[in-house]
């Protein structure tokens, strides 16, 4: 009897070590890194630049300041700037624009971390640059590439910090701003759509509906300065299908029964001083490109020809239902 009530508290310890052994955590812990530091943004990052007008451009942020001993072994943080060409593919030297030491950083009320702000203007990166409004395209570049400066004169920056820590889970390290030259956009509204399923030849179930027609409404919700998330509504059913990117297509070949109950993705369609292009991906994981933008005669049509990675694509033709008429210069990156 004894030998059995001992047999029982052995089990009983043994079930409780693994009980209460940690469950692994769905990232890496920065005990697991070289040790470092990063910087993370506070919120996020205001303002933008516009081609426009460069006068109000400006962005600014908020920074807190992470390492293994709270930020105290950061020496300072450089900001460095550069401009791309976007339609040449031209990339200029980086310059340095801005050197906080870290005697100068605050202290984030909440987290009592250290912390800094920032504020960069279009005008000071051109005189930075040397460059003027006359050297950049609407729909160019200005790029922000940040390093941490650590006391015994190690730096870490966009290339050569894990990906990890660069907006991974957990870290959400902030080291790059890309700032495009915007200009003023106003494709906001809804429109009448008609959209035509097309074949890739890629042997998914889409082939088989190439041909397929839909029509209903499309509508664009400007979020931020020339990104739109797009909305569709089949008149049979009546409820918004969120972040559509195939303009409505989807309805001819899946027949969504009821769209609203579909996880919205992060892709969106951006204009940018007339060029049309996506950004992020579709619910679905999916990445879409653009092959065709074009403003009918009258300018009270607008077709667009698209495609994904699936190996889905389709056309539409939307169509202004008010007295105004498609910028006929738009265009697409891909076009």
């Amino acid at each position: 009897m004894q030998k059995l009530k001992y047999c029982t508290y052995l089990f009983l310890l043994i079930l409780g070590v693994f009980a209460c052994k940690d469950e692994p955590l769905p990232f890496d812990t920065f005990e697991d890194y070289a040790k470092g530091g990063f910087a993370r943004l506070l919120d996020t990052d205001n303002g933008s630049y516009f081609f426009t007008d460069p006068s109000i451009s400006t962005f600014t942020f908020d920074l807190e300041y992470y390492s293994e001993n709270n930020g105290s072994e950061i020496a300072s943080h450089e900001w460095f700037a550069y401009h791309r060409n976007n339609q040449t593919g031209d990339v200029s030297a980086p310059v340095l624009i801005s050197s906080t030491p870290s005697s100068s950083f605050g202290t984030d009320p909440n987290s009592g971390l250290p912390s800094a702000s920032f504020a960069f203007s279009l005008n000071e990166a051109f005189t930075s640059l040397g460059i003027t409004l006359a050297d950049v395209n609407g729909g160019d570049d200005i790029i922000y590439d940040g390093y941490i400066v650590m006391n015994d004169g190690r730096r870490f920056g966009p290339d050569n910090t894990d990906g990890a820590i660069q907006g991974g889970a957990g870290f959400d390290g902030v080291f790059r701003f890309i700032k495009p030259l915007l200009c003023p956009s106003d494709l906001d509204g809804s429109y009448d759509a008609a959209a035509t399923v097309l074949s890739t030849g890629s042997g998914i179930g889409w082939d088989d509906c190439d041909g397929t027609t839909w029509s209903g409404s499309v509508r664009f919700e400007q979020e931020d300065v020339g990104v739109y998330r797009l909305y569709s509504t089949d008149p049979t059913i009546g409820v918004e299908f969120e972040d559509d990117p195939s303009f409505g297509a989807y309805y001819a070949c899946y027949e969504s029964t009821d769209p609203s109950s579909l996880a919205a993705g992060t892709v969106r369609l951006v204009e940018s001083c007339l060029i049309l292009s996506w950004k992020g991906a579709s619910q679905w994981g999916e990445i879409y490109s653009l092959n065709k933008v074009e403003v009918s005669g009258d300018g009270a049509d607008l077709t667009i020809g698209w495609s994904n990675d699936y190996g889905e694509a389709g056309e539409v033709v939307l169509t202004r239902t008010d007295s105004s008429t498609w910028n006929p210069g738009l265009t697409c990156s891909g076009c």
